[in-house]
């Protein structure tokens, strides 16, 4: 198995380099015959960032993306189901994917809650004012 880095993630999803798009897409066809390709949290956190910060793609927009790299059979991810649920979360909630993922992690881990000053953060449960 083979990790991926957030810029190879991007190009398998995103048309902005022709060139490095086909050599992503390929090199994943490729490695997937021995097995899918990891994607990390923290790959997955950065991606989402990268969409909506840096691309300044909108939130709908920014799930349909994280959506269509969970459903990939070339992809295989750390704490699937972590992802699974911070992605539900952030669908519904005013947060960002990584606040989230990081707090599903952290309840995983056995925490109660994730200490916070995010205001956006506070409104779910899974989260704690830091007082």
């Amino acid at each position: 198995m083979i990790g991926l880095d957030t810029n190879v993630l991007l190009r398998l999803f995103i048309d902005d380099d022709r060139e490095q798009c086909g050599r992503a897409r390929s090199f994943v066809e490729q490695a997937g015959r021995g097995g899918p390709c990891m994607v990390n949290v923290i790959v997955l956190a950065e991606f989402a960032w990268v969409l909506g910060k840096s691309l300044d793609k909108p939130k709908v927009e920014v799930i349909k993306y994280l959506d269509g790299v969970l459903q990939s059979d070339d992809l295989e991810f750390e704490r699937r189901t972590a992802v699974v649920s911070a992605l539900e979360a952030y669908r519904n909630g005013p947060a960002e994917f990584a606040d989230y993922l990081l707090a599903q992690i952290n309840v995983e881990l056995g925490c109660a809650s994730t200490a916070t000053f995010d205001a956006k953060a506070l409104k779910s449960s899974q989260f704690s004012l830091v007082p």
